[in-house]
């Protein structure tokens, strides 16, 4: 699809949408797009192309053009970016993580959207129906961004209020197909999930007066045996601008969710279906109020923003139960002055919260306050960034973690076409309440908590190149190659072993708990090419980008703990192959390519995304006593050690200029992937959207 290459675009660090107003005019047909800003990498608005760090964008038609159920499917897109059962990780910066806290901070309208309990992300949450943009930032950005900005950040920007009245309704209908094999065949009828999206927006005759509004109904009955989702969620925001410098506006939100979920499966043969066929049962609601305030002056500009955060949670499994409730208050206050080539900013971030539960063994509370200061300088063809931060973070008034963080980087042009771009930069996460205080159960496995653990730190390192070129026959397109390096100490992984011994406990001594594992190196390259050229009398466009990573181990002989049968752990005792030190729960090879051919009113597109075989996890999950729980492990390895190779196709079709038909079918060659252990990905699937858009 057209809308395609603009993602190939976003993919290749080059075009992207409006930055400190996010644009609520429908989307360009333009395929290349040059000079479009970004806001995340440095607080203020940015040419992609003078950036100093990668910075993928996806459009939001992206989200429209493609069948999605979820908006995990629309960020799988992106270049390095892999989301493992709902944990997003980029360019191999993190494995599985059972519900502890996410390296990747997620944005909402520059506003943190991980939750204040765990530190993970809410995606039924997220407002995919009324997107602008997608900026997803790699690398270390705890000197902007504080705690779980140490991998990077995906920044989701939704509508502004336009001048003209904007409608969108969609309507998504997915079916289950069968799986391949006849022992994950547990259903007959039909099986699928489906969602109605709506989103408005418009201003009054003056301008002054702004609104957008917009929600979604959503239900999954599930692949997974006794396994599905219904939610529904509103979200509204007004504008007011009563004169050029000054805007205040207020934004509310609300999602009521009632899900099923399983952790592990019965055996690798009857994948689909959950250990003892049971699976817990949650109900959730969130709301949101937040209100910020914007003034702007002669070269400066003023930016205040709160908000005031809420989650309820009913959980239960058999007659354990893990439900919690959570509040967060979180203020920010940033200015920003410009002096010719010169931009300082300077702000001040933090943030209060309470949770209270039997999860983690009562109520917590946590604070944390940052400060931070960063100097920009443009001149000609050069760009160049230096910042520092300094946060302390306080958890029941015991815990006082304390650290500051540098970021440096610059940007050359060479000609029109040629850019080059450096970047280090510091990063470090703090350990979630969950990860600190969780004591609870998965299935007949346990979850441990870890009051003693260490905040995560690192830094990241980035070389690399941008070249834009032009041919005959209009071909037209950019490629993108970078060099990255991260190194970790302290870091965390959520590891499986045995954490009690109690007599006669069978598998609930097993589980899982958060750990320190010591020090880590992930580097690698990513490669982007993105292309179009008319062929025939139509045109083609192309994304193709891999990306390679080398996550180690730098001392695999370190005993970091201790588990319940005294033995020593290391990275070299727990893992299953520790012959290449390769990290557990990683991918060294991600590829995905997009081929999309446009005919007048009809595009035909073909996606494929493919990963290496995930060649470490922890060992004893294939350990003769977890085995007789959880079978099935070491035989879904051998099944998948090829790797993961999937194929999605869609056709789209324009009736007219406000109605747009979809088809596709996702796991086209209906492929069974696995990823994580005890868990298989969804079959093939069929699904049918339509989009209606009046702008």
């Amino acid at each position: 699809m057209r809308r395609i290459i603009l993602f190939t675009v976003a993919a290749l660090n080059v075009g992207q949408l409006a930055a400190q107003q996010p644009s609520s005019a429908a989307p360009s047909d333009s395929l290349i797009t040059l000079d479009e800003t970004v806001v995340t990498v440095s607080r203020n608005a940015t040419n992609l192309a003078a950036t100093y760090v990668s910075v993928d964008v996806l459009p939001s038609r992206l989200a429209l053009d493609k069948p999605n159920g979820r908006i995990e499917q629309t960020l799988q897109m992106a270049p390095g970016v892999t989301v493992q059962d709902g944990q997003a990780n980029i360019r191999a910066g993190s494995g599985w993580s059972l519900g502890s806290g996410s390296r990747v901070l997620v944005l909402v309208d520059d506003l943190p959207a991980l939750s204040p309990d765990a530190g993970g992300v809410q995606w039924s949450a997220m407002p995919m129906e009324a997107l602008d943009q997608v900026e997803v930032v790699k690398g270390a950005s705890s000197s902007l961004y504080g705690s779980s900005a140490l991998n990077g950040v995906i920044h989701l920007r939704t509508w502004e209020p336009s001048a003209k009245p904007r409608v969108m309704v969609s309507t998504l209908a997915e079916s289950y197909g069968q799986p391949p094999r006849l022992g994950l065949r547990w259903y007959d009828g039909p099986r699928g999930r489906g969602a109605l999206r709506f989103a408005a927006s418009g201003s009054d005759y003056t301008g002054r007066h702004g609104w957008v509004v917009h929600g979604q109904a959503f239900g999954d009955q599930g692949y997974q045996y006794n396994v599905g989702e219904t939610s529904g969620r509103l979200h509204a925001k007004y504008r007011f601008r009563p004169n050029s410098r000054t805007e205040w506006g207020l934004n509310a939100q609300y999602l009521d969710r009632s899900s099923r979920s399983a952790l592990l499966w019965e055996d690798f043969r009857f994948g689909y279906t959950p250990l003892d066929s049971s699976a817990t049962k949650t109900d959730s609601r969130i709301g949101a109020l937040a209100g910020h305030l914007i003034v702007r002056g002669d070269g400066i500009k003023h930016t205040l923003r709160l908000r005031a955060l809420g989650i309820d949670t009913k959980s239960f499994l058999d007659s354990n139960d893990y439900s919690n409730t959570s509040q967060q208050l979180l203020g920010e206050y940033l200015a920003q002055a410009y002096r010719g080539n010169w931009s300082l900013t300077v702000g001040l971030q933090g943030s209060a919260s309470q949770m209270a539960s039997p999860l983690f063994s009562g109520d917590h509370r946590s604070a944390n306050l940052g400060g931070l200061l960063q100097v920009d300088y443009t001149r000609a063809r050069w760009d160049a960034h230096l910042g520092l931060r300094y946060e302390a973070f306080v958890i029941d008034e015991l815990e006082v973690f304390k650290r500051p963080v540098l970021r440096a980087g610059a940007h050359r042009a060479f000609g029109r076409a040629t850019h080059l771009r450096a970047s280090w930069a510091q990063g470090f996460r703090y350990p979630s309440i969950a990860e600190l205080f969780s004591a609870s159960a998965a299935g007949v496995l346990q979850v441990f908590p870890r009051p003693g653990l260490k905040p995560e730190q690192g830094w990241t390192a980035e070389l690399a190149l941008r070249q834009a070129f032009k041919g005959r026959g209009g071909l037209k397109g950019y490629a993108d190659l970078a060099l990255f390096r991260t190194e970790f100490r302290d870091m965390l992984e959520f590891s499986f072993g045995q954490w009690a011994n109690v007599p006669n406990a069978g598998l609930a001594n097993f589980g899982f708990t958060s750990l320190n594992v010591g020090p880590t190196r992930i580097q690698g390259l990513e490669a982007t090419l993105v292309g179009e050229a008319k062929l025939g009398p139509g045109t083609l466009q192309a994304l193709v980008s891999y990306t390679y990573a080398q996550p180690l181990a730098l001392d695999p002989d370190r005993t970091y703990a201790t588990d319940a049968a005294g033995s020593a752990l290391s990275y070299t005792t727990t893992s299953l192959d520790p012959s290449k030190r390769v990290l557990k729960y990683r991918y060294r090879h991600v590829g995905k390519t997009d081929v999309a051919y446009m005919l007048r009113r009809l595009t035909a597109a073909v996606s494929l995304r493919a990963n290496s075989f995930m060649e470490n996890i922890d060992g004893i999950f294939t350990s003769p006593l977890v085995a007789i729980y959880v079978p099935g492990v070491a035989d879904s390895r051998y099944f998948t050690s090829s790797g993961d190779f999937v194929a999605d196709a869609r056709l789209q079709y324009k009736v007219s200029e406000r109605w747009t038909l979809i088809a596709a079918v996702t796991n086209l060659n209906n492929r069974v992937v696995s990823p994580r252990p005890a868990l298989l990905a969804e079959p093939r699937m069929l699904s049918f959207q339509a989009n209606f858009l009046l702008h």
